[in-house]
């Protein structure tokens, strides 16, 4: 068989299980929680977790898109990784994110190319109480 027969079976097959690859919805984020888009204090918190999150996912991953969400004071991890538990049964737990960082807890879950991983801050502000709890959210849509 003539290599370029090969490659243009190769390149077919590759296209053929990239097709049948279903599409994995992205769950949202629990019900009271708010997109955090004013600037602020917590902005260097949220850089540092986002640092984390990246250095620990990208290399598996590529580009993750990354946002961050208020949650009302007092929120429990236990609480946080339950929504996402069950919005995302039969994915896969993802080694490569620590379930401890620096600034807080972290899981993260893959299927299929996929990836949703979170963080949870309970001291947006390092050193200063605060009337909130912030909740760190990376993803990647599958193919994306």
């Amino acid at each position: 068989m003539p290599k370029s027969w090969i490659l243009a079976l190769a390149a077919v097959s590759i296209l053929l299980a990239a097709a049948c690859t279903p599409d994995v919805p992205l769950p949202p984020p629990p019900a009271e929680a708010r997109l955090l888009t004013e600037s602020g204090a917590h902005e260097q918190r949220l850089d540092d977790v986002t640092r984390e999150l990246r250095d620990a996912l990208e290399a598996r991953f590529d580009r993750i898109e990354v946002k961050a969400y208020r949650l009302p004071p007092g929120t429990a991890w236990p609480d946080v990784t339950a929504h996402y538990r069950d919005a995302l049964a039969g994915w896969d737990a993802e080694p490569a994110l620590p379930e401890r960082i620096r600034a807080g807890h972290a899981r993260a879950w893959k299927r299929y190319g996929a990836l949703v991983a979170i963080a949870l801050i309970d001291t947006p502000v390092a050193g200063q109480r605060r009337d909130y709890t912030m909740l760190v959210v990376a993803t990647k849509s599958q193919g994306a």
